[in-house]
């Protein structure tokens, strides 16, 4: 069995729920399809967040991506997504 590396995970789930997040604000039928596949659209993103988190884990199993440490990656993708949902809010609710 392979050994599961947690920070191809962080990098793929961290963004993917950044994507997630923006797309349902702006899209209100894709929000509503969240909605209508699990009973909320945050349980939605939540269910496929984690389903990426476990499956990019266990069969991606690189040192390296895009000839960076993946190390590094994880914490900037981490950083990046988090400033960005961030900044998409303070820019929505300012708008």
């Amino acid at each position: 069995m392979r050994k599961f590396n947690y920070y191809t995970s962080g990098t793929a789930s961290s963004l993917l729920l950044a994507i997630l997040v923006i797309l349902s604000e702006l899209s209100k039928p894709f929000k509503t399809f969240l909605a209508s596949i699990f009973t909320h659209h945050w349980i939605a993103k939540l269910v496929i967040v984690a389903v990426v988190f476990i499956l990019v884990g266990f069969y991606y199993d690189q040192k390296k991506l895009f000839g960076k440490n993946i190390e590094d990656v994880a914490w900037y993708s981490t950083l990046v997504s988090l400033a960005v949902i961030f900044l998409f809010y303070i820019i929505h609710f300012v708008a």
